[in-house]
């Protein structure tokens, strides 16, 4: 497949959804937002419940995933709730220069009237959605397309089929000219020697090293020893029993390409090929910074089951635990335990399930998606003042 049928964009890649984003800038907009989205059920809720008391790095972070979510690529229009005309005039300018469809409804301007303003959004809310759902599909370079892959409440079968199995359709993917990234840092613990000889040149080696250490500088200074605790009682539970046997089974999900870039929690991904991110380990937060790079789909690998995704990318649930895929028909969408019994090869599998990305990339809806699990989460980089 050279194309999928998709939403071009007047700048960046193309989407494989056309969303009205709610976007809610900080905690004073958040039950306003709610009540629009309540209204509003077909659009995708963004709410922080920060935005103001921000300083230095923190505050840069926060601005810069606001932003990255307005004009993601699966993003075809935005609402912006704002606590004022300054923040929600810039976020406006922001997304029109994008060639987006944009309206920013602040308390500042209705007068601090919560009731008013929400009545307001919903009312332009409505006339957005219909704008939205008559754009048409169109033929769209798969080379576009930005996998993303996660990995949570993992266990044997996650580290011997689902992840591996990702990193097949990476290495498939980046083939066909597309990119890709995994992140979680301290999920690579004891591996990160073997991803530094993958890097491309010495100066994505250098830069990894170096997004590395700041993450176990971060743990340092906590007092918390990351070896505490992980693998977790799940992951033991499921048959993991070292740290890393884990790791292993994490860095599995890149498959076998070179390292093409080393990013910032967050950085937008600008070239095709294999990427890592620095990011929490904690699943919303590394899926949310990843989605923000610009990832249209994720893949999230899971021993005993998540529900949890990303409310902007839709998230494909992978398993190759045969239990997992019989006790949750409703949250998995591939079930790869045939691979775990032994009864067919990992190669005989990536067929499908690369026809389900496919698919997915084509308008088809994932589990995450028709249960409504998603959500976006920003990290927190340091207080409030």
């Amino acid at each position: 497949m050279s194309t999928f049928m998709g939403f071009a964009r007047t700048v960046g890649r193309a989407g494989i959804r056309n969303h009205l984003v709610i976007l809610s800038m900080c905690g004073l907009n958040g039950p306003g937002a709610r009540r629009v989205a309540a209204a509003l059920p077909q659009a995708v809720l963004i709410s922080s419940p920060y935005g103001r008391g921000h300083v230095g790095a923190d505050k840069l972070f926060h601005a810069h995933m606001l932003r990255a979510f307005a004009t993601h690529p699966n993003t075809g229009g935005v609402l912006i709730l704002a606590p004022d005309d300054g923040l929600g005039d810039a976020m406006e300018r922001h997304v029109a220069s994008t060639g987006r469809g944009a309206a920013q409804f602040s308390l500042q301007k209705w007068g601090e009237d919560g009731s008013a303003m929400t009545a307001a959004a919903i009312a332009k809310g409505r006339r957005f959605l219909a704008q939205l759902q008559a754009v048409p599909r169109k033929a769209c370079p798969v080379a576009d397309i930005v996998i993303a892959a996660e990995c949570g409440h993992s266990d044997a079968s996650s580290g011997i089929v689902a992840n591996p199995l990702v990193g097949d359709l990476f290495d498939h993917h980046v083939a066909r000219g597309g990119a890709v990234v995994f992140a979680e840092t301290l999920e690579w613990l004891g591996c990160e020697p073997g991803l530094y000889e993958r890097c491309q040149t010495p100066q994505v080696a250098g830069r990894l090293r170096n997004l590395v250490a700041a993450r176990h500088q971060i743990t340092k200074a906590a007092g918390h020893d990351v070896r505490i605790g992980n693998p977790g009682p799940q992951n033991h539970s499921g048959g993991i029993t070292t740290l890393e046997e884990k790791s292993l089974g994490a860095i599995a999900k890149g498959g076998m390409g070179p390292i093409v870039g080393a990013l910032a929690e967050g950085e937008m991904i600008a070239a095709p090929g294999l990427h890592v991110m620095d990011t929490p380990t904690l699943s919303p937060e590394s899926i949310s910074s990843m989605v923000a790079a610009g990832a249209q789909v994720v893949c999230f690998t899971t021993g005993h089951g998540n529900p949890y995704g990303s409310s902007l990318a839709p998230t494909i649930k992978l398993t190759g635990n045969p239990d997992t895929a019989a006790r949750l028909p409703d949250q998995i969408d591939f079930d790869a335990s045939d691979v775990f019994l032994g009864l067919r090869d990992r190669s005989a599998l990536l067929p499908d399930l690369v026809s389900l990305v496919d698919g997915i990339c084509n308008g088809a809806t994932t589990a995450v998606e028709r249960n409504g699990d998603g959500d976006e989460v920003i990290s927190r980089l340091g207080p409030s003042v």
